[in-house]
C-alpha cells in the first residue's frame, strides 16, 4: 500500500506541483477570513488550538522518524519513486524554483524588512521580525542536529543539499519568513494587499516545500515537520506582536 501511493504521488508530481500551493493559497485565505474580525478571545483561542495543532503533527512526525515506521516507509518509497519518474525539465525548473527559499536569499530579505521597519519608525515590529525569522532559523538548527537524520540519496545533479535533512531548513524558513512578511503586509498596507498576500504566500510556503520533496533533497516528512514547527513558531511571534505592537510609528512606539 506505501508503494502503491508513493507510486501515484510520483507519477503525479507536476500536478501535485501546481495542485497542492492553489488548494494551501485558498485555506490560507479562509481561515484568515474566518477568523478576522472575530472577538479578541476567539482569535487567542484559534491561534492556541493552532499551535497545539502543530506541535502534535510534528511531534507525531518526529516520533515516526525516530522508530523508523510507516512514515520512514512512505518516505523512502516516494523518494525512489521520484528518482526514477522525475524528468530533467522539471528537475531543472524546481531547481531554480527552489532558490527562493535558500537560506542566504531569506536571511538577506528578513534584514531588509527589519531595517525598513527600524527606518520607518517600527521599533517593535523589528523586534518582532527579528526575532520570529532569525530564532526561528536557530530553532531548525538545533532540530536538525537533534534528530541528525540522513538526506535521501539524489544523483541527478540539479541540486546539492548538505547537512541534515529533518526538518526542512527551506520549509521552515520559507514558513518563518514569509510568513512574517505577510503579517507585516496585513498590518501596514493599504487594506486591498492583505487576501491576496495571504493566499500568494500561503502557495508561495507550500510550492518550496514541495520542490524540495520533488528535488529528492528532502523527504515529505522532513517538510511537513518543517512547516509545522515553524508554523508554531510563528503564531507564538504573530500573538505577542498583537499584544505588544498595536501602536503607531515612531511617534507612538516612543
Amino acid at each position: 500500500m506505501t508503494d502503491s501511493y508513493a507510486q501515484w504521488a510520483a507519477a503525479h508530481a507536476l500536478e501535485l506541483f501546481i495542485a497542492l500551493p492553489l488548494l494551501t493559497g485558498a485555506l490560507a485565505l479562509l481561515t484568515v477570513r474566518i477568523v478576522a474580525g472575530r472577538p479578541t478571545n476567539t482569535r487567542r483561542g484559534v491561534i492556541a488550538a493552532g499551535v497545539m495543532l502543530a506541535l502534535a503533527i510534528f511531534g507525531v512526525l518526529a516520533w515516526a522518524v525516530h522508530s523508523q515506521g510507516d512514515v520512514v516507509a512512505f518516505d523512502g518509497a516516494l523518494a525512489d519513486a521520484l528518482s526514477m519518474s522525475m524528468n530533467a525539465s522539471l528537475l531543472w525548473l524546481l531547481s531554480w524554483f527552489t532558490y527562493l527559499g535558500d537560506r542566504n536569499f531569506l536571511t538577506v530579505l528578513s534584514v531588509l524588512m527589519t531595517l525598513y521597519l527600524l527606518w520607518t519608525g517600527w521599533w517593535r515590529l523589528a523586534v518582532f521580525c527579528a526575532l520570529a525569522t532569525g530564532l526561528g532559523g536557530a530553532l531548525n538548527w538545533v532540530l536538525k542536529h537533534s534528530f541528525e537524520r540522513v538526506r535521501p540519496v539524489h544523483d541527478h545533479g540539479f541540486a546539492a543539499a548538505a547537512g541534515w535533512s529533518f526538518p526542512s531548513g527551506h520549509a521552515s524558513a520559507a514558513m518563518a519568513v514569509y510568513g512574517t512578511a505577510c503579517y507585516l503586509v496585513w498590518r501596514l498596507a493599504p487594506a486591498q494587499w492583505r487576501w491576496p498576500c495571504v493566499a500568494a504566500a500561503g502557495a508561495l510556503i507550500m510550492a518550496i516545500g514541495l520542490s524540495r520533496i520533488l528535488l529528492q533533497v528532502h523527504f515529505a516528512s522532513d517538510v511537513v515537520a518543517g512547516f509545522a514547527v515553524t508554523l508554531a513558531w510563528l503564531a507564538l511571534c504573530v500573538a505577542l506582536a498583537e499584544r505588544y505592537c498595536r501602536s503607531g510609528g515612531a511617534q507612538q512606539e516612543a
